[in-house]
């Protein structure tokens, strides 16, 4: 099945691709380390977990907010390696970073079992970029940790400096993906200022004044796990032991107060309508009855119409800052605008057609299921596009997004708590959930089997919905040639014996349309010689396939990001001499609730000796994504059942005439 990519919202460390540009970094100051201990020296199993392969002796991090123009983040962490897994972890470390913030004094040694040192050089150290993603980039600081063996120590320092940034806002981790005996961090806030912490997944931890050093508060744990990731598990946020810092003091209602003032400011500001926008509004919706249609021909407007500097990849960097646009009033002369000033074109010109309208500052569930109780910080949700009231319903529109359908939504953004704004403070609301209906892929194959087993045909498949955004988000400032090989990549990782070739990818920039995917396919020995007979697997699209979760226990809940849907109509042609032998079609499946179903169908055309197969599959019916741990048994049951009837095999033999 094409289980929905759990893509975040903002940008992870996705290797993309590597570039290294081999630039020497030097250090800027004397290091200075600390001494090791004979009983670290000696230290031959973990403390904190047994099977760890290598353990955190401390990781500490001090962060210094004395300066309003930069925050100085300094990192020291001691590593003791066990065996062999373990040393390949850290025979090379990336210390990832991105615009505005800089890495320097970056040095580690390696201390080995009986005492003696290696360094590393500063001219060891080269900078390459790891990801990116439009015009993000994430570059790391990279090195090679020398002379690392089982039983040795690895320790490494670096700082980080970040330009117009302030403690107030920062995550603290205490637990990493790593088992740590201790972890520390050191802050200093800026001038006199009182810090206010908040605790997420772990009991409420004091930090003290540091007595070593004047101005530092510190916060001690000891023996913390290794934060360990699971397929389809909830956010970070929601299960990774972490605190909030903030020098906000305001009670949540003072800080939503605020919020909305601020955005309602801005919404009368830039996006009131002024003549040429009443009039272009009674132009679009002249004639219309619908609401509904009136909304759909400004948001076609607006999206299709408007040249958006943000996703254009004709260009520069420089090119977009001569771009100047301050309301929706410029947006409509220039015809041109970023994706925050379409959206407010969108508004202003809906507010002409006699519409009530809000900017909406929606939350983001790929990183915590935010509630403004339990995160009452302003930065947990940000401007996501423009909410407005259709037959007595909010419904959400970004057309500054080219990727988003008309009234649709990123996945991470529906059924997330969304604030909108307006002259009488503020509503909090959840963009509606697509049903799985809604996210659909319908995958057609026409093929022919060879007597030595080779498969061979063409494929056309069409997602929308959910499945058809993400595609597009993903691949948006891509090549067709990218997009072409990632499908290439797509398929091989399933089947690696395959031949993909005339690819055509249609529709790609028109979201009112499903995304297409067609391409001609030859794979070898798809079907497997068992004497005279040959066994095969009649659900194509998910031979080559693995079973959603592998492992009996489970430690945290199971979080799918969004429901979605499967039609698949195949047709084998069988070897000319050859007929069925055996292969029943598998038993129909659901659940109780009917959250997730799959019906497949196995028909044998004797005239024109050909397997006609056909599968519906869902999941996520009732807006189901969410299953506690305890149901994680029987959801396991259902995926495996699923896997085994996908991947039900089919015997067909020489023919007795």
């Amino acid at each position: 099945m094409n289980f929905p990519r759990n893509e975040p919202a903002k940008l992870r460390l996705l290797v993309l691709f590597v570039v290294c540009l081999s630039m020497t970094i030097a250090s800027h100051a004397q290091v200075e380390w600390r001494p090791v201990s004979p009983a670290e020296l000696a230290m031959t199993e973990p403390k904190v977990e047994k099977d760890a392969d290598a353990e955190a002796i401390f990781w500490e991090t001090r962060m210094d907010d004395r300066k309003l123009s930069k925050l100085t983040i300094s990192h020291y962490v001691r590593v003791k390696i066990f065996n062999e897994r373990g040393r390949e972890r850290f025979s090379k470390l990336d210390i990832p970073f991105m615009k505005g913030k800089k890495i320097e004094d970056v040095a580690a040694r390696v201390i080995k079992a009986d005492g003696s040192i290696v360094e590393l050089q500063p001219s060891d150290i080269f900078e390459r970029e790891i990801a990116k993603q439009g015009k993000a980039r994430v570059l790391a600081k990279s090195f090679a940790v020398p002379g690392i063996e089982p039983g040795a120590i690895v320790e490494y320092q670096y700082v980080e400096t970040i330009k117009d940034d302030s403690v107030g806002g920062e995550r603290l981790y205490f637990q990493r993906d790593i088992p740590m005996q201790q972890v520390t961090y050191y802050i200093r806030p800026f001038g006199k200022q009182s810090l206010r912490f908040n605790w997420y997944n772990l009991p409420e931890t004091r930090f003290r004044d540091d007595p070593r050093q004047k101005g530092y508060q510190v916060s001690t744990m000891y023996d913390v796990p290794a934060y360990k990731e699971e397929p389809y598990m909830p956010p970070d946020d929601e299960v990774r032991k972490w605190a909030y810092v903030s020098y906000n003091t305001l009670g949540g209602l003072l800080v939503w107060n605020n919020l909305s003032i601020g955005y309602d400011a801005v919404m009368k500001r830039m996006a009131k309508p002024n003549k040429d926008i009443k009039q272009l509004a009674t132009e679009l919706t002249s004639g219309v009855a619908s609401e509904d249609e009136k909304l759909r021909r400004i948001y076609e407007f607006t999206q299709r119409q408007i040249r958006n500097i943000s996703y254009d990849r004709s260009l520069t960097e420089e090119q977009r800052e001569k771009i100047k646009i301050k309301d929706a009033d410029d947006v409509l002369r220039q015809k041109a605008g970023s994706t925050m000033f379409i959206d407010l074109l969108f508004a202003s010109i809906a507010k002409a057609a006699g519409f009530e309208v809000t900017i909406a500052l929606t939350s983001d569930r790929s990183e915590n299921f935010f509630n403004p109780d339990k995160y009452p910080f302003r930065n947990f949700i940000e401007p996501s596009g423009i909410a407005v009231k259709v037959d007595r319903e909010w419904k959400f529109f970004s057309p500054g997004v080219p990727f988003l359908p008309y009234a649709q939504t990123l996945w991470f953004r529906e059924n997330a708590n969304s604030m909108l704004v307006g002259d009488g403070g503020y509503l909090w609301t959840r963009p509606r959930m697509l049903d799985h209906t809604e996210s659909p892929a319908k995958r057609t194959g026409r093929f022919t089997l060879s007597d030595d087993g080779t498969l061979e045909g063409t494929v056309k498949i069409e997602y929308d919905g959910h499945q058809a955004i993400s595609r597009r988000r993903d691949e948006y400032r891509d090549s067709d040639s990218k997009r072409e090989e990632n499908l290439r990549d797509e398929i091989k990782a399933r089947i690696s014996t395959a031949e993909v070739t005339a690819i055509s990818i249609q529709n790609f920039d028109d979201n009112s349309k499903p995304l297409v995917y067609q391409y001609k396919i030859k794979v070898p020995n798809y079907a497997q010689k068992a004497g005279r007979r040959l066994l095969f697997q009649p659900g194509f699209f998910e031979s080559g396939s693995s079973p959603v979760f592998s492992t009996d226990t489970r430690t945290y809940d199971v979080y799918i990001p969004y429901p979605w849907s499967e039609k698949d109509d195949i047709r084998i042609e069988l070897p000319k001499g050859f007929e069925l032998d055996a292969g029943e079609r598998p038993s129909d499946l659901a659940d109780p609730k009917r959250i997730g179903a799959l019906d497949i169908v196995i028909k044998h055309d004797k005239s024109a000796n050909a397997i006609l197969y056909e599968r519906n599959f869902h999941f996520g019916g009732g807006s189901n994504v969410f299953f506690p741990v305890a149901a994680y048994p029987a959801l396991k049951n259902l995926f495996d059942a699923f896997h085994k009837s996908d991947t039900h095999s089919l015997m067909i033999k020489p023919s007795a005439n």
